[in-house]
């Protein structure tokens, strides 16, 4: 019965494209309609925890957002899940000034930064 389920949007605290999804629920008003579990970047046990079970669950290495959208059944693509939920609740995404503003500039420079922080973490480590 998925009458009665609510989907589970799993969220890493620093991540662009979580952020962006946040951004949509939150301007088109839908965030009662997702539990969201967030995940903190710096929590290591927490990050391996549900990178784990979300692995088991979609049979591939998990990438956040993950969004459980009825039992089983998972999304990982930020754009997709956009246009997914606009679809369900009629809201057009594009419509929403918010995430228009994020997207067209700040959403480039944060997924510049991301990428750079997450290039230059794997050297740290690559140099141990």
């Amino acid at each position: 019965m998925t009458d009665n389920f609510t989907p589970k949007a799993y969220l890493k605290s620093s991540c662009p494209f979580c952020f962006k999804l946040v951004m949509f629920l939150a301007e088109a008003k839908l965030m009662e309609k997702v539990e969201i579990i967030r995940i903190e970047s710096s929590d290591e046990a927490a990050l391996s925890h549900y990178r784990d079970l979300l692995q088991k669950a979609t049979g591939k290495a998990a990438s956040f957002p993950t969004v459980e959208l009825s039992p089983g059944k998972f999304s990982s693509d930020s754009d997709g899940l956009i246009n997914y939920f606009g679809e369900k609740y009629e809201v057009v995404p594009s419509s929403l000034p918010g995430l228009a503003y994020y997207k067209d500039n700040l959403f480039p420079a944060y997924l510049a930064n991301f990428r750079e922080l997450k290039a230059l973490r794997a050297e740290a480590t690559s140099a141990k």
